[in-house]
């Protein structure tokens, strides 16, 4: 992405000198369009033997991912950590040394690079661990330069204050001193103290480092906690994208702002992306109750309603992530596992898949269980060993790739289809008017390109109405025709998903 960037920083001087500023901000954002995919490299590939995953087993990997149509990566934490997850850091500029080292991260980024692919990483500034010398001295010295990084006090009625995500209490005993310091998630973790300009300084320079070194973007853990209120996080959010663009005008932030889609929309206007979770709920929810009539225009709802607040705003759609039982848990049934991987991604937006789900994965929590090993090999010993595998190794990929109708191999057809259909990646998306409570049928328009996405759960035929005309047949589970001509009309077949996209 380096390359690209300087690219795009010329281009963008020359249209500046010849007063064609306008024609640059028409360009498609380089984010918008794409597959992610989410890894947790501790689960993820082993490359030296230690039973650990590892960057060097991310890079080694980069060509399955490309092979399945992936052009970005989500790296969870790597930097230094005392927990298995990494979101506790203890030091922000240096890799989980079971992850390797920042040369094994600038090789995953040159790689990367060359396929064209994206790499974000956790960027974890809500809190640090207590374990981050920071956090040490500022307990330990009332004196110290990091005291005013956290938050602290000597008032104990603070320790009954209830906690404003609606469970336990977010002041902590110090084992150090008679006081209380702020940790909302977790004593391990005191949040920082947003107020002090010194450590919204040093937070920004943590950014420019990565940044420097060729990662693309952050995604922002917790966005919505940095204070409790959303003003003053907007204001917050705004200043840091304004800094980040400063450095590179093209590097994406993606929030985890964990809420509805009215407590997220404010936030469309100062980051440039951010994971929809009320998306992947309905389309859930619609599967397990065999209800799809109404998800087109939830889905189409949401969409206007995020784009209307920032035009150039890209929502990031998904099914389940690492802090969410998987898919397979959440459904319990192939059919509508595969049913919903089709209708997210062929979404607007950037959809988001956690690695595994392609595998069709399960686990439900604890966190650990969610966060199993990629299962690479039927064979358990070939794939990462960090926690024992309780999933079915059967569904290993190795036993996937040569099954036509296998999950992976749907996810890997879908994701071309949207790589090499700008309809599927760019488009708008309305619902179509139907009357079949089992059938999700949407109309996606990209310049002079229509494309319809049909999925139903019914057991018999389903009638639907198209406008008329021919369409080349881009997926079925059914039908094995290129192409069909409609007037007006169009028969789905019992559980058929399909997508086509009209003729020239």
């Amino acid at each position: 992405m380096r390359k690209r960037y300087i690219s795009a920083v010329l281009i963008f001087i020359l249209l500046i000198l010849s007063g064609c500023q306008g024609k640059v901000e028409e360009q498609v954002s380089d984010y918008d369009g794409r597959t992610f995919y989410e890894i947790f490299v501790r689960a993820f590939k082993d490359s030296d033997g230690d039973g650990i995953g590892d960057l060097r087993g991310v890079t080694d990997s980069l060509d399955y991912l490309e092979d399945l149509g992936v052009q970005g990566l989500w790296l969870m934490p790597i930097n230094s950590s005392p927990s298995y997850h990494g979101y506790d850091v203890t030091d922000y500029y240096s890799i989980n040394s079971q992850y390797g080292t920042l040369e094994d991260l600038k090789e995953l980024i040159v790689e990367a690079d060359k396929r064209d692919i994206m790499i974000v990483m956790d960027m974890v500034i809500n809190h640090t661990s207590s374990e981050h010398p920071w956090f040490k001295e500022a307990s330990s010295s009332p004196d110290s330069k990091y005291r005013d990084y956290y938050i602290f006090t000597e008032d104990e009625k603070k320790s009954r204050e209830a906690s404003p995500m609606g469970a336990g209490a977010p002041w902590v005993k110090n084992s150090i001193r008679e006081e209380y310091y702020y940790a909302l998630f977790w004593g391990g973790m005191p949040d920082l103290n947003f107020d002090n300009e010194g450590l919204r300084e040093e937070l920004k320079k943590i950014a420019k480092f990565y940044l420097e070194l060729g990662i693309d973007g952050f995604r922002l853990d917790a966005a919505k906690w940095i204070y409790n209120n959303t003003e003053d996080n907007l204001q917050w959010w705004r200043e840091y994208n304004s800094y980040v663009k400063e450095i590179n005008p093209k590097a994406v932030l993606i929030g985890e702002v964990w809420d509805n889609i009215s407590g997220m929309e404010p936030y469309a206007e100062v980051l440039d992306s951010f994971f929809v979770f009320s998306m992947g709920e309905d389309i859930i929810k619609g599967l397990t109750w065999k209800n799809l009539n109404g998800i087109g225009d939830k889905l189409s709802a949401s969409h206007k309603r995020l784009k209307e607040k920032n035009p150039d705003f890209v929502p990031a759609p998904f099914l389940s992530n690492h802090d969410q039982n998987r898919v397979m848990n959440q459904l319990m049934n192939i059919d509508k596992y595969k049913a919903a991987a089709v209708i997210y991604l062929t979404m607007p937006g950037t959809p988001y898949i956690y690695y595994g789900e392609e595998l069709g994965m399960s686990g439900k929590k604890p966190d650990e269980r969610i966060r199993e090993p990629f299962l690479w090999s039927e064979n358990l010993k070939e794939n990462t060993q960090w926690i024992d595998i309780t999933n079915d190794s059967s569904i290993a990929l190795e036993n996937q790739r040569d099954k036509e109708d296998s999950l992976f191999n749907l996810y890997k057809t879908i994701i071309n289809l949207r790589k090499n259909n700008p309809v599927l990646r760019l488009g708008d998306i309305e619902a179509l008017e139907q009357d079949h409570k089992e059938v999700y049928a949407v109309e996606r328009t990209y310049e002079e390109s229509k494309a319809y996405i049909f999925v139903s759960l019914a057991e018999g035929e389903s009638e639907v109405n198209i406008e008329k005309g021919s369409y080349n047949i881009l997926y079925s589970n059914i039908n094995e025709q290129e192409s069909l001509d409609t007037e007006g009309k169009l028969k789905l077949k019992a559980r058929e998903i399909l997508i086509i996209k009209k003729a020239d």
